[in-house]
């Protein structure tokens, strides 16, 4: 069967909670279709100045923004199973806080190269979700792009000339040209139609709209889940949540987690605690690690 391409734009910010909450679905939707689908980045500017900002519908706006804030994040969290450190809020209560610098700094590391501004926007929103890390700080900024392999120097001067906040305030029309007012936003093209997802959506939702946009052309990868398999996808991208382990590999979060700790606990992989979760990377010695017995040397 003759396979379809399809097109993801994702207008995104990288402080949105719920952008944050739809990782999962997009590394299921990179594993199981492949190089069949192209995921790619707008930048929408959630709060240009929260001082500013209202949002009545969320509860939030005015001068307890930093409590609303980090108790939708609490609230988004408890439904999208990802974890998040709303204390960070608290650590900047008194500052100006605005999701732009952190949207300009993904425009910076976007020179770089699609797929390094592809996995700094990852970085940052690790960060910014669950390490308590404020990623409207250029210092923080910069060291989480030189701690992926990005350029310092280059990132930086993108900054200081407005190379990146140019390149950002052109996102920002793209997103008004096309109606995008909330986040995460997605767009579907394949075969010459598009579709807009607004909000967070499915994978289930994905999946339909695959086979309607490509007359049910494309393929999808079976999974197994098993603990060679998800030892290559941590090792893939670094870092995962037990919530992207159980969507990619459709298992229930308390079976991933527990999966998850057998890993652990052989040595396979490491736990981190992030705000109300952990994060699951790769040890230093990884390489010497055997993903089918367990043994580490």
């Amino acid at each position: 069967m003759e396979q379809s391409h399809l097109e993801i734009i994702s207008y995104t910010d990288p402080y949105c909670t719920w952008c944050w909450g739809s990782e999962p679905i997009l590394r299921k939707l990179e594993e199981v279709y492949g190089d069949q689908v192209t995921i790619s980045y707008v930048m929408g500017g959630l709060v240009e100045d929260m001082r500013k900002f209202s949002d009545p519908g969320a509860g939030i706006g005015g001068e307890l923004w930093y409590k609303q804030v980090a108790d939708h994040w609490l609230e988004a969290s408890d439904r999208h199973k990802m974890p998040v450190d709303e204390q960070v809020y608290y650590d900047v209560k008194d500052d100006v806080f605005s999701t732009y610098p952190a949207c300009i700094a993904f425009k910076a590391a976007q020179f770089q190269g699609e797929k390094n501004g592809n996995r700094y926007l990852r970085r940052l929103r690790e960060a910014g979700a669950a390490e308590r890390m404020v990623i409207q700080n250029t210092e923080i900024q910069a060291d989480l792009a030189e701690g992926i392999g990005l350029d310092r120097d280059k990132f930086l001067k993108t900054l200081e000339n407005r190379t990146a906040e140019k390149a950002f305030r052109e996102d920002l029309k793209i997103c008004r040209n096309k109606g995008v007012r909330g986040f995460p936003t997605f767009l579907l093209r394949g075969n010459e139609k598009e579709i807009l997802l607004r909000g967070y959506n499915s994978y289930e939702t994905f999946e339909s709209w695959f086979k309607e946009l490509t007359n049910n052309k494309i393929e999808a990868k079976k999974l197994k889940g098993e603990s060679a398999e998800i030892f290559s996808f941590i090792s893939k991208y670094g870092k995962a949540a037990a919530m992207e382990v159980a969507t990619v590999y459709d298992l229930s979060l308390t079976d991933s987690e527990t999966l998850l700790k057998e890993m652990t606990i052989k040595g396979l992989i490491t736990e981190t605690k992030a705000g109300n979760g952990f994060f699951y990377s790769l040890p230093e010695k990884a390489m010497e690690c055997d993903v089918f017995t367990g043994k580490c040397l």
